[in-house]
């Protein structure tokens, strides 16, 4: 979906607006004017909420949202699922959002969070206890994933968590080890794929030399 066209002049609205008739102008019929009311510092935070998955950057563009969240720390679990999708899928989501994101229930929204890229520490580890197995067996096949939670992850009582750690190729020892000794036989294929694998690259890298 492309973004509304730039507002020309004739289209920004009044800073002085009040709430009220910002409220009012939501559902306009022209993208451009509902744009700027995502932008305006004094639109509610529940019109935010319900333009947010129209206008993601808007909304974080929006000057006023880190005082909206100042004055309510919640801001935003109350959000309709879509606009949470659509903010966490903007590369300017912020770390406060992006943790609501990776705590909820919802398995789709926190797989957004899981799927981004260079996440914080904090983040991750959020990501590797989240009592849904399909986020974590996403967080697992993280190219970037650190190895303590490579370590924590293989030992996951779901075997599709496991098999996403047996499918890096840069695993500590003790987790391979480990993975090798797995009650799951498709996580054991898993991991001699991914040595196979490795072993390939590294011998075509000598090849090279």
């Amino acid at each position: 979906m492309t973004g509304p066209k730039p507002a020309s002049a004739a289209w920004r609205l009044a800073p002085g607006l009040p709430a009220a008739e910002l409220q009012a102008l939501e559902g306009h019929p022209d993208d451009r004017v509902q744009a700027e009311v995502a932008r305006h510092a004094n639109t509610p935070a529940e019109t935010l909420g319900r333009l947010g998955a129209r206008f993601p950057a808007e909304v974080l563009a929006n000057p006023a949202l880190p005082l909206l969240r100042l004055a309510s720390p919640s801001l935003g679990r109350n959000w309709p699922l879509p606009t949470l999708e659509a903010l966490v899928g903007q590369p300017a989501a912020p770390f406060w959002l992006l943790r609501l994101a990776a705590a909820h229930p919802n398995a789709a929204l926190a797989r957004c969070v899981a799927r981004r890229e260079r996440l914080p520490p904090e983040l991750l580890c959020a990501l590797a206890q989240h009592p849904l197995w399909s986020v974590r067996a996403h967080l697992a096949a993280r190219l970037d994933l650190p190895a303590n939670l490579m370590a924590l992850l293989a030992g996951d009582p779901d075997y599709g968590v496991r098999q996403g750690v047996a499918g890096q190729t840069a695993l500590p020892e003790a987790v391979r080890t480990q993975l090798r000794r797995d009650r799951a036989g498709l996580v054991r294929r898993t991991l001699a794929r991914s040595e196979q694998a490795g072993l390939a690259l590294f011998v075509a890298g000598m090849g090279q030399l």
